[in-house]
C-alpha cells in the first residue's frame, strides 16, 4: 500500500483546462455581426418599395443578396468555430426545461440563418437572375430558371425572413430576462469585456 501511495503521489498533477465563462473574441465578433447583417439585409427587403424600380433599386437588392451570402459564409464559420472553441455552459443551477428551450432556440436560429440566404440565392437564380457577390463574383447556378418555382420560393423567403426576425427578438428577450430577471449573467457572456 504505501508503494501505490507513493507512486500516486510522485505523479504530477492532471492539469485541467478552467471552465469558460464567457464566449471568446471570435465568437463575440462573428455573433454580433451576423447579428447586424441580418438586420440590415431586412431593413433593405422590408424598404425595397420606397424605392422606384430602375438602378438604383436593383443596386440595393444586389447589396442584400450579397448580405445574405456573407450571412451564409460568417455562420459556417461560426459553426466551425463552435465546434473548435465550444462555448461556455450555461449556469449550473439552470431547468432543465430551460436548458432544452436554449438548445431548440439556437437550434432553429441556425436553421434559419442557412435557410434564409440559400432559398434566396435559389430563388433569385430561379427567377433568371444572377447573384453577383458584392461585384466581386458571381455565384454558380444551382437551378435553372423556372419562374414558377422561383415564386413559390419567394414567398418561402419571405416567410423565412420573417421567422428569423421573431425568432431573434424571442432569443434577445430571453437574453434579457436571464441578465435582469433571473440575474444569472448570461447576456454578460456575450457581451465585450469592459477594460476595468
Amino acid at each position: 500500500m504505501s508503494n501505490a501511495y507513493s507512486e500516486a503521489a510522485a505523479r504530477p498533477p492532471v492539469k485541467t483546462r478552467p471552465v469558460k465563462t464567457r464566449y471568446d473574441g471570435v465568437m463575440l465578433l462573428l455573433h454580433w455581426s451576423v447579428a447586424l447583417l441580418i438586420l440590415v439585409a431586412f431593413a433593405i427587403a422590408q424598404g425595397r418599395g420606397l424605392v422606384p424600380r430602375g438602378p438604383e433599386r436593383t443596386a440595393l437588392m444586389d447589396l442584400h443578396r450579397s448580405l445574405g451570402v456573407l450571412v451564409l459564409a460568417l455562420v459556417a464559420l461560426r459553426m466551425v468555430w463552435r465546434a473548435v472553441s465550444p462555448p461556455p455552459p450555461m449556469p449550473a443551477d439552470t431547468a432543465p426545461l430551460l436548458l432544452l428551450a436554449a438548445k431548440a432556440g439556437h437550434l432553429a436560429l441556425y436553421a434559419l440563418m442557412i435557410a434564409v440566404p440559400l432559398v434566396g440565392v435559389l430563388m433569385t437564380q430561379a427567377n433568371g437572375h444572377p447573384v453577383s457577390v458584392f461585384g466581386l463574383f458571381t455565384l454558380p447556378a444551382l437551378v435553372g430558371e423556372d419562374k414558377g418555382f422561383g415564386h413559390t420560393l419567394e414567398e418561402a423567403h419571405e416567410f423565412l425572413g420573417t421567422a428569423i426576425i421573431v425568432l431573434a427578438g424571442l432569443h434577445a428577450a430571453a437574453a434579457l430576462v436571464h441578465q435582469y430577471v433571473l440575474k444569472d449573467g448570461t447576456l454578460s457572456r456575450m457581451l465585450p469585456r469592459r477594460n476595468r
